[in-house]
């Protein structure tokens, strides 16, 4: 090849690139920053518009330091049920900020006793003593305490034992539970999953435990719902009489088999069993007892829900074509909040008279989009669509719908707000924007679109 022929100066290639790099970079972080201002002041604009929503989620998830906190102490939520700066994890915790506002943290029940962000330790346990909730919502029920049996015994007469008994966080060992064997609830421990449990434990305290259900209709569990027991089908046929058969029948840890299914029909609660999603779910063991599986819901009473039944399992081989052979058979109102269903807009369409509305509302698992709520906007419960944290949440989905009475500032909107409000906030939010939010008066809501 003759050494006159143009040739591509190989050596510029690698700068030239590392260049246009750098200015594609440039490019992309002004459009960036430019972005994140206009949603700034979207989302401050929003903000001013529901003051009192702003100032609880504020509150709640913000990472406040301690001067704007002495700036505004008269305006912050200081705590309420699982909410406030008593329970905010992203507040800067150590003593000295604890001791600095001692007299305005809510130390009762889901407050600051309850708050695993802490910097829990014996001594500071000891600090504050006289001012801990010991109860269930309280330390008794903090799984983020420094659990040991040094501490248990410290304070032996002060913890709540029944609530105690169901903390899974405790070093739970064949020597804890000899220790205090006559302070535990034993049938919060029937229940406890963190236990050691062996054939050894279940015989060794066969008569203390609660074999069943407890505390009324509906109530608490017991062993039999525990899925953490060593299950097998001698377990189960060794204490055949002292099980709970109907408790056993909705537990998904068992070894579940067709043979199992037919060793005891007489034995299970076929509506609870309806309901497992562990069973060996096909065609054929639906169609084999569809006179014995609930379909519906079951056992509601005074407001209690009740049971799930065959409607309701997500664990069923779904398809259209299933839910069209037995369409007059299924609860369409479990149905309608069945995640696992083959969700689509055909398929919504199929059954719109069908449908419990409200319960669709709520189902994650439905193909949501903009247009989709638009479309059945006068059939959605608006206040389940606010605790929806699968909808494309966004600032413009939330200003098209700002105006109705049941959207999400006045709902329980808790899920999305913390999947998609409070990390916006903490992301677009600046210290002088907190200020800002604070000094302003409110703003009127954006009409409806």
């Amino acid at each position: 090849m003759s050494d006159d022929l143009p040739h591509t100066p190989h050596a510029l290639v690698p700068a030239a690139s590392r260049v246009l790099a750098q200015v594609t970079d440039r490019i992309l972080a002004v459009a960036t920053v430019a972005r994140d201002d206009t949603e700034r002041e979207r989302l401050k604009a929003l903000l001013r518009r529901h003051p009192e929503f702003s100032i609880e989620r504020l509150s709640s998830h913000y990472p406040l330091d301690a001067a704007l906190i002495e700036r505004f102490a008269d305006r912050w939520v200081w705590g309420w049920w699982e909410s406030g700066l008593s329970y905010n994890p992203a507040l800067p915790w150590s003593l000295e900020f604890i001791e600095h506002f001692a007299d305005r943290w809510d130390w009762g029940e889901w407050g600051l006793s309850i708050n695993s962000a802490l910097p829990w330790s014996l001594e500071f346990i000891e600090h504050f003593a006289d001012r801990w909730d010991w109860g269930e919502w309280g330390l008794s029920g903090n799984s983020a305490l420094p659990w040991s049996l040094e501490l248990i015994k410290r304070y032996a007469d002060r913890w709540d034992w029944e609530y105690l008994s169901g903390n899974i966080a405790l070093p739970w060992s064949l020597e804890l539970i000899e220790h205090f064997a006559d302070r535990w609830d034993w049938s919060k421990l029937s229940y406890n999953s963190a236990l050691p449990w062996s054939l050894e434990l279940i015989e060794r305290y066969a008569d203390r435990w609660e074999w069943g259900e407890w505390g009324g209709w509906g109530g608490w569990k017991g062993l039999s719902d525990n899925q953490a027991l060593p299950w097998s089908l001698e377990l189960i046929e060794h204490y055949a009489d002292r099980w709970d058969w109907g408790r056993l029948s909705g537990n998904s840890a068992l070894p579940w088999s067709l043979e199992l299914i037919e060793r005891y029909p007489d034995r299970w609660d076929w509506g609870r069993l309806s309901g497992n999603s562990a069973l060996p779910w096909s065609l054929d063991l639906i169609e084999r007892y569809a006179d014995r599986w609930e379909w519906k819901e079951w056992g509601k009473w005074r407001g209690w829900k009740g049971w799930k039944g065959l409607s309701d399992n997500q664990a069923l081989p779904w398809s259209l074509g299933l839910i069209e052979h037995y369409a007059d058979r299924w609860d369409w109102s479990g149905l309608s909040a069945n995640s696992a269903l083959p969700w689509s807009l055909e398929l919504i369409e199929s059954y719109p008279d069908r449908w419990d509305w409200g319960r669709l509302s709520g189902n994650s698992a439905l193909p949501w989009s903009l247009d989709l709520i638009k479309r059945y906007a006068d059939r959605w419960d608006w206040s389940s669509l606010s605790a929806n944290s699968a909808l494309p949440w966004s600032l413009e989905l939330i200003e098209r719908f700002e105006e109705r009475s049941d959207w999400v500032f006045e709902a329980d909107a808790w899920s999305w707000l913390n999947d998609w409000l409070s990390p916006q906030m903490r992301r677009l939010l600046r210290r002088q924007d907190i200020i800002e939010l604070m000094e302003s008066p409110a703003q009127p809501a954006l009409p409806n679109r």
